[in-house]
């Protein structure tokens, strides 16, 4: 058909405008995964070449923009060119600068992640930084309480983790009370690579501030729920942070020549500090590896890459700190050349120059360590000396910390018994990273997960820069300490001479813990380097005392007598509310002790132990770690010299309601000793008891808890016998015999003690049993009590929680159907319990708890202490109507 050409209206135009509009316009194509993305790849020891090469290629087919490293520098000319690096490590000098610039610093698992689901993830989630310690780490809750898995999902996103609500691949850990949950079910059919946890995993990361292993959290049979753990089975951690980490002042006995060639120091410009101790073969070693691996030594300090010095002093040092180059020490510079590998002497921390004189608030402090081994012990010796405390292989009275891995091992009682700060390694390691002693209070230095050795994470810590800058780099800043230098653990070095006497330091004119006065007579102690600690020799020597004239020896011991009363003041004096009230506050403090005799049902309470020293003997507590096979001893110490190392213990006993102790504290360590020369150790753990003393059947906390483990029930008339003719009676002779109290709690002691010896800690294993917080007695006594039973113990705040119902199997070696299957009576495992008083507070939460049993398809029983009070001490789970409070 012919088309007449004809002239256009603006009708025609507008309707040809409108034809042309309504036709579909051409899609275009989706935007690259990367498009906006310029990247630059830091090299690392766990990045290899390949690796890296491989996400160069993976980042650029995706749109990415490739900025490349100066080749003769290995640095990043171009900083603010980047959108991203991408890095395993933060251990590059442009790492601050890159912060400041809201450049995003991500490990290769973000690509990847990217990659797989088509999108970027949150750079959050991907960052080296090691305070972010969930970084990597996606979670999925099951079957959590809507309060619990909100606290969880807000901790682990803080810490750097992620949330999916949805099961899927990506996730790492579900969180669960049981595995029955539906997602956990899904999750092992699949075969999914996620962990299983509970709840209290996250707990524990978020108190250390650290990820520790999730073994002993994994479901099905989570350690932690167990009672009790042999110490001889817990795991042994390896641990790579320290590697190449244990001292500022390593041997350079294997550097013969310089002729090795190392990639390490190519393009870098160093300069080594005049305070280092080097003799003149070993500084020419030194340069010879430098030039010959393409670097150079040069003295001009704006010019320098890196600065190798020994003290954290001099002007050389704060204008290379304040420029952000590499500032390490001797320990650092062997590091990077033993493993030719390039890092940040900020990342450990004994890579940093060292403070001299130690750190603030380290002066008089005695440090001992206990259940650190190997090369984690060695760390910690050499970080106790640069920090400027003394390090004590044997732990005795005049000790001010001991620093322990786990709660278990003679070190640790004695600590505990002897009043002795207990902290874990954390404490000392963020001390020296923020150059301040840091205060007990905080939660983290005093926490001690179950079935966890947090040797696992020594090492992690690292410089705290901005500490540094506060102390060291301000323009008010010392530019040299006079202080005398602190010898750390190597070799000693023939060439240093000696600095002269020491000058008094400003703060020694203050009142000082006594024990402080007391070290200052083995100053000479200070200026010794620590040998070598892989050896087979045994270091049971008591050092040597210098006489002294008697009065000032009265004096000091007048001090000793007054040190608690003097730290409890200083204590009370920084708290709210002043002094006023210290005296309520220490009562208060007293009856929630785990360790004192008070009756749970507050029948009376035995006047606790003085908190005095005793000063007639001097007990010292031999290092427990040295060998990993060897048994915890103790050593005695007397002021004539005369030492002996203690036998083997052969029986730990539990002792509770004893009267002869009672405001003596003198006769009381000098008992305890005799008892330790016969075998005997008075513990404070009922768990681990052998024997049971007390003048009768009492309800405190550690009778009743002690009955689980089956000990050998004795009268204190055994302990007199033992005491006052220095030799063990037997079990039989003096048992325990009280009728009128087995008439008034309904039981047979011996009865009880044969069913517990059958029920083997687990009477109630399997037992969910909660306990109201204002109950009589504390909650923490009923928890201490079930636990002990092989129960679960948790606080009702009238939430709801998640339930299960028991169920009685043979599991974990114990024959259950002939032993424990008696004792838990008729129960089928439908029973709620609920531990409370009658209080107004506490009658509001029973309907609620009868409410969420009932949801659980549960019978609840909102039951009075008594109830589980006799089932401890009979050892068998029966029920009678007049332990229930009714509903009214």
């Amino acid at each position: 058909m012919l088309l007449h050409p004809r002239a256009n209206t603006a009708d025609d135009t507008m309707a040809d405008r409108m034809e042309i509009d309504s036709r579909p316009e051409p899609q275009s194509e989706p935007e690259p995964l990367f498009h906006r993305v310029q990247f630059t790849v830091i090299p690392s020891a766990s990045l290899s070449k390949e690796f890296e090469d491989q996400i160069i290629k993976q980042v650029e087919s995706h749109g990415g923009l490739h900025v490349p490293l100066n080749p003769d520098t290995g640095r990043i000319d171009e900083l603010d060119l980047c959108s991203h690096i991408i890095t395993s490590t933060t251990d590059f000098p442009e790492y601050p600068r890159a912060l400041e610039l809201l450049i995003s610093v991500v490990r290769p698992s973000w690509v990847m992640s990217a990659i797989d689901k088509g999108k970027m993830p949150n750079p959050r989630q991907h960052s080296p930084d090691p305070n972010l310690f969930l970084s990597g780490v996606i979670i999925t809750c099951a079957g959590i309480p809507e309060g619990d898995k909100e606290a969880i999902i807000g901790g682990v996103l803080a810490m750097g983790g992620q949330y999916s609500g949805p099961l899927s691949k990506f996730i790492t850990h579900v969180v669960a009370l049981t595995v029955e949950e539906e997602k956990c079910q899904v999750a092992l059919k699949k075969n999914l690579k996620c962990k299983i946890v509970l709840p209290h995993w996250f707990d524990d990361c978020l108190k250390l501030g650290k990820k520790i292993d999730e073994a002993p959290y994994t479901l099905p049979d989570p350690a932690i729920l167990e009672v009790s753990s042999p110490r001889g089975h817990m795991k042994i951690p390896t641990n790579d942070h320290i590697k190449g980490a244990l001292t500022s002042t390593p041997s350079f006995g294997a550097l013969e020549n310089g002729t090795r060639i190392l990639n390490v120091f190519k393009g870098k410009k160093i300069k080594f500090s005049k305070d280092l101790p080097l003799s003149s073969r070993l500084e020419v070693i030194l340069h010879e590896l430098v030039r010959n691996g393409g670097g150079d030594v040069v003295d001009d300090i704006d010019s320098v890459d890196a600065y190798v010095c020994q003290y954290r002093e001099g002007e050389d040092y704060m204008t290379a700190a304040k420029a952000d180059k590499y500032v390490g020490n001797m320990g650092w510079l062997f590091h990077i050349i033993t493993f030719d590998a390039w890092t940040s002497p900020m990342r450990r921390l004994l890579h940093y120059p060292l403070p001299r004189g130690g750190v603030e608030g380290f002066a008089g402090t005695c440090i001992s360590v206990s259940n650190y081994l190997g090369e984690a012990r060695v760390y910690l010796e050499n970080l106790v000396i640069a920090c400027g405390g003394v390090f004590s292989k044997n732990m005795k009275q005049d000790n001010t910390h001991l620093i322990c891995a786990h709660t278990e091992g003679e070190k640790y009682e004695a600590a505990k018994e002897w009043n002795i700060n207990v902290v874990n390694h954390i404490w000392l390691e963020e001390s020296y990273a923020n150059c301040k002693l840091q205060s007990l209070t905080n939660p983290k230095y005093t926490y001690f997960p179950p079935h966890t050795n947090l040797g696992e994470v020594i090492g992690q810590t690292q410089i705290n820069r901005d500490a540094i800058a506060a102390k060291y780099l301000a323009e008010s800043s010392p530019k040299k300490l006079q202080h005398k230098s602190l010898p750390i653990k190597g070799k000693p070095q023939p060439d240093m001479a000696s600095d002269g006497p020491e000058p008094k330091s400003s703060n020694q004119s203050e009142i000082q813990v006594p024990t402080t006065i007391r070290r200052t007579k083995s100053a000479a102690f200070h200026q010794t380097p620590a040998v070598s600690r892989f050896t087979s020799d045994k270091e049971n020597q008591t050092p040597l005392s210098t006489g002294s004239r008697g009065a000032k020896q009265r004096a000091i011991s007048k001090l000793h007598d007054a040190a608690d009363d003097m730290a409890r003041y200083q204590k009370e004096v920084k708290r709210k509310g002043g002094v006023e009230h210290g005296r309520e506050r220490e009562s208060k403090r007293s009856s929630l002790d785990p360790a004192n005799d008070m009756d749970v049902d507050g029948e009376q309470k035995e006047p606790g132990r003085p908190s005095k020293r005793t000063r007639t003997t001097e007990p010292e507590v031999e290092d427990d770690n040295e060998d990993s096979t060897a048994n915890d001893t103790v050593v005695q110490n007397t002021k004539k010299g005369r030492g002996g190392k203690f036998p083997p213990i052969e029986q730990r006993m539990v002792l509770t309601k004893y009267q002869k102790w009672v405001d003596k504290p003198t006769s009381e360590q000098g008992d305890k000793n005799t008892l330790r020369n016969l075998g005997v150790l008075i513990t404070e753990n009922p768990t681990e008891a052998t024997i049971l003393c007390a003048p009768g059947i009492v309800r405190t906390r550690k009778f009743v808890c002690a009955l689980a483990s089956a000990p050998r029930a004795v009268s204190t008339e055994w302990l007199d016998y033992a005491i006052s003719h220095k030799e063990l009676p037997g079990l039989d002779e003096y048992p325990l015999v009280d009728l009128s109290s087995e008439e008034k709690y309904e039981l047979s002691l011996e009865k009880s003690l044969k069913r517990a010896k059958g029920n083997n800690k687990h009477l109630l294993r399997g037992y969910q049993i909660f306990c109201t917080e204002g109950v009589q007695g504390g909650f923490e006594t009923y928890k201490d009590i079930i636990e002990a039973n092989g129960g679960t113990c948790m606080m009702y705040k009238g939430r709801n929680m998640k339930l299960t119902k028991r169920s009685f199997d043979s599991k974990k070696g114990v024959d259950a159907e002939e032993t424990i299957r008696p004792s838990q009576g008729g129960d089928d495992g439908n029973t709620l319990y609920m531990i409370s008083g009658d209080k107004p507070s506490e009658k509001t939460q029973w309907p609620k708890f009868r409410e969420m049993a009932a949801k659980a398809d549960m019978t609840p029983k909102v039951v009075m202490a008594d109830w589980i009070l006799f089932v401890a001490m009979s050892q068998e789970v029966r029920w009678e109507e007049k332990w229930e409070w009714t509903k009214e």
